[in-house]
């Protein structure tokens, strides 16, 4: 979803709907950023975590 687009959607419902609906709304998609961001930090942590020991699964060892 465009920022853009959204700003422009609530500026529109802003004018014919009391402001705490766009305020709720508002709140919502911030909560909805903050879960985004903290699974994207979450993955970050994983992979800094996984490059302190690239060397691991390099390698594998086969016998038949």
């Amino acid at each position: 979803m465009q920022a853009g687009a959204v700003n422009s959607a609530l500026s529109a419902v802003s004018g014919a709907v009391p402001g705490t609906y766009v305020q709720d709304v508002s709140i919502k998609m911030l909560d909805n950023a903050i879960d985004l961001n903290n699974t994207m930090a979450q993955g970050t942590i994983k992979m800094m975590e996984n490059s302190v020991t690239p060397y691991l699964g390099g390698n594998i060892d086969v016998s038949v």
